[in-house]
């Protein structure tokens, strides 16, 4: 069954992440589903609808958030800047072409199913 829609935030523990998910918060956005590699901030988790802890190059996750909610919008936070990019280029482009295309796809599987265009923001 799938809940309300709801908004992805992933790399929600950045401080980009966080400040999004403050500022959603202050304009009474509540259906807030946020996702990073690390468990979820404890300054942000009261303002989130749920926090899932998970990789966005697990497809079997991706799959699972295509299942289980209807999302309207996306916020792209995740990926590795530039100091780690440097000492792993192969882990940098992982994460930030092939978890971007992961992302994508998910907005392209929600936006098919629910008969709309989904927001990407990256």
């Amino acid at each position: 069954m799938l809940s309300k829609t709801k908004l992805l935030i992933t790399g929600a523990n950045g401080e980009i992440g966080q400040g999004l998910i403050k500022t959603l918060n202050e304009k009474n956005y509540r259906n807030i589903v946020a996702m990073d590699l690390n468990p979820i901030d404890a300054s942000i988790t009261n303002y989130c609808s749920k926090e899932i802890t998970g990789n966005i190059l697990d497809m079997d996750l991706i799959d699972q958030l295509n299942g289980e909610y209807e999302f309207d919008t996306i916020y792209h936070l995740a990926a590795l800047l530039s100091t780690r990019a440097e000492f792993s280029p192969q882990s940098a482009h992982d994460v930030n072409v092939g978890g971007t295309m992961n992302l994508l796809n998910l907005a392209l599987e929600q936006g098919r199913s629910q008969g709309k265009q989904i927001k990407f923001f990256f």
